[in-house]
């Protein structure tokens, strides 16, 4: 989660409407009538109008109030201004109600404002697969494609007023790749790696200082910085003073792992791999390609794991993310398999260690802390059994683990790339609380959760995207049902924490013939963020085979909170959608006979490696007007909505998915909003669920609509 949201969005609450603004890019000129540019810091607001004219949208999502509001021009979808204002939104008595597609910039007594006017109902968000390689998903520069990457991490900066994103992720051999959107997340464009030294190569300078000091290079084992050091899993922040800290993990490239002798019995003689996660200042993101981009400041975190068959058990120093909180203080989660993932306080005026450990450290003094941590010695290296270790028996027994080094352990087993997100504001209440007006419950109090997410299971194995909750940064973050975050391996019985999304495909009978949406495979690795206005957004890595060889799209998904606090994901791509409330007469007005897809997530295998055959695959259910809900003509539970568009599902029996793969889970809470269909290729309504039956671990379930609209 990044400062920029974490100080301004996520404290307006869980359940504000999103606030997006019109594409720009950069060459969009000084504004004058006909763009509507407001200051970086204004305030922006979201509301919508009924596109359809059906009557059924909630009065509270047209409507905004803003006292005092002067100065006010109206814009077009397109940008230009318009002489009357009142065909965008009208404003009476201190308050705004939308009218149609376009943008209101006004002055408030709070300073400037920024209204979008959104229609209800998505529209076509025209950024559909082609099928055509170099239009989806292959990296060209300056054009405009739907995104190629591993391990995205967001920011989102101000040009004009406007949001422009740019993602960051692993770029291997030279530097991290950078992709920049002007669209609201809907194309992507690519400049080059960071630390590339003109636009038009890759090429850099390993021997300046700045950015490959020389305790680095000794560190890597490299002669060069075109394959010896590769640059994994990025993440950036603000900083204090301007600019930006860059944190990114350094992994040694295989042919340049060395065979070291320890001077201890306890260290094994092999070869070994190293890592380190270190931070850069980047003064300005439009020098992108260009020389001085980045400076490096210090190293937080680094790991040596033998490659003898002892490596299993260890600390990984790679995967950083860093978390703000609204005090000032400032925290970076990281970590890859073995004992699991772990947080160490950072301090917020340097953006290195809190505790001033920023230089690096020889080999075996790395391996005496692994040790301290698997035996709770330096001398003894310990069992390659993770339920006989030191670590596993202390987190287990008392729910946490600290190091002096290492920092505290948020989550156990095999797992990488931990995310946490901060919600203020949050209300947790069933069907039975009393919701006003807005869809928000009365009489409730409101509390601040913390939401982990972690990457289980192997990248290429049957990666799938877990977490838990916490009312302190620190964990501990447990499942709806109480269990720890905490994998053994891909379907064990033992594996505890929310599912909240893993791989599926919908049915190829459900899908529209124009239908070129790829399916979702090994999801993982993922951002969670929320954007300056609001949205809150998960953006993780899948991958496809339609293109005859592997590719790595970059997936972004609007997620939810539903009304008992969980994060829901969309299963649908992004496609500027409001989150909005929606009723059940509105659900089934625009739904063809009731009739859904329904995805069940459940604790087993996505898919079969082997053949590349996706396991879980949708199936068509009936929600009835008597809240019924039917497979195969059979009623197997019932459905009731409440408050701003909640749903629970209350079913028979533990729900089952694909082949019999059973959920575990007999009750589901989640919420229906609008959204572009990704199978339909049609507007629409999507279900996002999590299950609130399971004892240790729970699952996600999505359903999308067979839509009458358009």
């Amino acid at each position: 989660m990044k400062r920029y949201c974490k100080l301004l969005a996520l404290a307006l609450g869980s359940v504000m409407a999103l606030s997006l603004f019109a594409a720009c890019g950069p060459d969009s000129g000084d504004g004058g009538d006909n763009t509507p540019v407001v200051a970086d810091n204004a305030i922006t607001k979201r509301i919508c109008y009924d596109n359809l004219g059906g009557g059924y949208v909630n009065e509270a999502d047209t409507k905004v109030t803003v006292k005092g509001a002067t100065q006010i021009k109206g814009y077009n979808a397109g940008g230009l201004a318009v002489s009357d204002y009142t065909q965008i939104a009208t404003y009476q008595d201190g308050v705004f109600t939308a009218k149609g597609t376009g943008t209101i910039v006004y002055q408030g007594k709070d300073g400037e404002g920024r209204l979008e006017v959104v229609p209800a109902y998505a529209v076509d968000p025209g950024n559909q697969y082609t099928g055509t390689q170099n239009k989806d998903v292959t990296l060209n520069g300056g054009v405009a494609y739907l995104g190629h990457t591993h391990d995205p991490s967001f920011i989102e900066v101000q040009m004009q007023g406007n949001s422009v994103y740019y993602l960051f992720s692993t770029g291997w051999n030279v530097g991290n790749d950078v992709h920049i959107s002007y669209d609201n997340m809907l194309t992507w464009e690519f400049p080059n790696e960071t630390n590339a030294t003109s636009k038009t190569t890759t090429a850099n300078d390993y021997t300046n200082e700045k950015i490959f000091p020389a305790d680095l290079k000794s560190w890597m084992n490299s002669t060069n910085n075109t394959g010896d050091i590769q640059w994994w899993a990025p993440d950036i922040v603000e900083a204090k003073d301007g600019g930006y800290w860059f944190y990114t993990c350094l992994v040694m490239n295989d042919g340049r792992m060395p065979n070291l002798t320890p001077t201890k019995a306890t260290t094994p003689a092999t070869r070994y791999s190293r890592a380190c996660i270190v931070m850069y200042h980047i003064s300005d993101l439009s020098k992108i390609g260009e020389d001085g981009l980045m400076e490096y400041k210090g190293v937080l975190m680094q790991s040596a794991i033998p490659q003898n068959g002892m490596g299993g058990i260890d600390i990984n120093g790679i995967d950083p993310q860093i978390i703000y909180e609204p005090d000032g203080s400032m925290y970076m989660a990281y970590g890859s398999f073995g004992t699991g993932n772990w947080m160490i306080e950072l301090d917020p005026e340097t953006g290195l260690r809190k505790d001033g450990d920023n230089e690096f450290h020889d080999w075996e003094w790395i391996r005496d802390q692994r040790n301290t941590v698997v035996s709770g010695s330096a001398n003894d290296m310990g069992s390659n059994n993770l339920t006989k270790t030191h670590v596993y028996q202390k987190f287990t027994e008392e729910g946490k683990f600290e190091h002096e080094y290492y920092g505290k352990m948020i989550s156990l087993g095999a797992m990488e790339a931990p995310i946490i997100a901060r919600h203020d504001n949050v209300k947790i209440a069933d069907e039975t609380a009393t919701y006003g007006a807005d869809g928000t419950a009365t009489g409730v109090d409101a509390k601040t959760y913390y939401y982990s997410m972690h990457s289980y299971n192997g990248l290429s194995d049957n990666y799938q995207m877990w977490g838990g909750r916490s009312e302190s940064v620190w964990g501990l973050y447990t499942s709806v049902g109480g269990g720890i975050v905490y994998n053994v391996n891909v379907g064990e019985s033992a594996n505890q924490g929310n599912k909240y999304m893993g791989g599926f495909k919908w049915r190829d009978e459900s899908k529209s013939a124009d239908c070129k949406e790829i399916n979702i495979v090994l999801p993982g690795h993922n951002d969670l963020y929320t954007a300056k206005n609001g949205a809150h957004f998960a953006a993780y890595i899948t991958r496809t085979f339609d293109y005859g060889l592997e590719e790595h799209p970059v997936q972004v998904h609007q997620y939810y909170l539903n009304s008992m606090g969980d994060i829901c994901i969309n299963p649908n791509r992004y496609g500027g959608e409001i989150d909005r409330s929606v009723s059940k007469e509105e659900l089934l007005h625009y739904t063809d006979g009731g009739k859904f897809e329904m995805v069940v997530l459940t604790n087993a295998a996505d898919w079969t490696k082997g053949t590349k055959v996706i396991n879980n695959v949708s199936f068509e259910v009936t929600l009835g007007e008597d809240g019924t809900i039917s497979r195969a003509g059979s009623v197997i539970g019932n459905w009731v909505m409440y408050g701003k568009g909640y749903i629970k599902f209350t079913f028979n029996e533990t729900l089952k998915g694909t082949d019999s793969y059973d959920s575990g889970e007999k009750v589901y809470y989640g919420v229906v909003r609008p959204t572009w269909l990704g199978n339909r290729n049609q507007s629409g309504f999507t279900v996002t669920c999590m299950g609130h039956s399971g004892e240790k671990q729970n699952m996600a379930m999505f359903m999308n609509s067979y839509s009458t609209i358009g």
